[in-house]
């Protein structure tokens, strides 16, 4: 039930947060029971949303996220300014490689995914989906941001390890401690079988101007596959690719650029480069 003296805005914000499972459209019973508001309330706060059009109502009777929400948070979301920077890389990311390729942010203990490009190509399994979230600590996100976040960042995350889904998932900082200094001295976060058995994930940090790590780039190869040495590079590379993009207010073509970094990279480092394609 609402707790005395809860505000409206609150329980606006509960209702909305209704939809974070997953679910397209809810009714208004499903809306009350996942808020635990009284079922008059809900049906007078989602009538006030769907004047708003903030919520919407089908045909059915159902309810769903509107279009006005959907414009204020593509139009001022900085997410989505980061996202849309990030994009053309990716896509030479993926196309690069052939695996599964993602960005994504820390939210809380959280990592949130902006964007999943997925490939047939790749045999790796993915649950991963855009606006989805996976908790930081099984992931090689989270380690980006354990290794170079802030000190506070590290601490949340070690402080809130979810029950692993895994026999190789972390059950304690103990843990994450290797995983971190691996990072740290590498560069590159690599997780293997925390949130799929069979699956690494390979992360490098998208750094701002400043240095700050404002995401990370990941991508999802089959665990024991010798594509977890050979793409870190390209993965380094479209990191560091997306952090110059988001201090430029032009960028030539990105995957041009992408490529020709790789290639600089393998040939300082002494690595041969991740086999390149031209499909996705």
């Amino acid at each position: 039930m609402a707790e005395p003296g809860e505000s409206v805005i609150s329980r606006v914000v509960r209702v909305l947060a209704a939809f974070r499972g997953g679910e397209a459209e809810l009714t208004v019973a499903a809306i009350a029971r996942a808020t635990d508001l009284p079922m008059a309330s809900a049906h007078r706060l989602v009538g006030e949303l769907v004047r708003w059009q903030l919520l919407e109502r089908t045909a059915n009777r159902r309810i769903r996220v509107g279009l006005r929400l959907w414009e204020l948070a593509v139009r001022n979301s900085p997410q989505m300014v980061l996202r849309d920077r990030a994009l053309p890389i990716l896509e030479g990311l993926r196309a690069a490689i052939r695996q599964h390729t993602q960005l994504g942010v820390i939210s809380g203990t959280d990592v949130v995914y902006l964007e999943n490009l997925s490939t047939r190509h790749s045999p790796a399994v993915t649950i991963i989906k855009v606006a989805g979230r996976l908790p930081a600590a099984f992931t090689s996100i989270g380690m980006v941001y354990a290794a170079f976040g802030p000190p506070e960042v590290r601490a949340a995350i070690e402080e809130t390890i979810p029950t692993a889904v895994t026999a190789d998932g972390p059950r304690s900082p103990a843990d994450l401690l290797p995983v971190i200094n691996r990072t740290r001295s590498t560069g590159v976060a690599v997780v293997e079988g925390s949130v799929h058995t069979d699956v690494t994930g390979i992360s490098a940090p998208v750094r701002d101007p400043d240095g700050d790590v404002v995401a990370a780039v990941s991508i999802l190869v089959e665990r024991g596959s010798p594509m977890v040495e050979s793409t870190i590079p390209a993965v380094r590379a479209a990191a560091h690719a997306i952090g110059r993009a988001l201090g430029e207010e032009t960028t030539r073509d990105p995957q041009l650029a992408l490529l020709e970094y790789m290639v600089r990279q393998g040939t300082a480092e002494g690595h041969p480069a991740a086999p390149l394609h031209t499909g996705p």
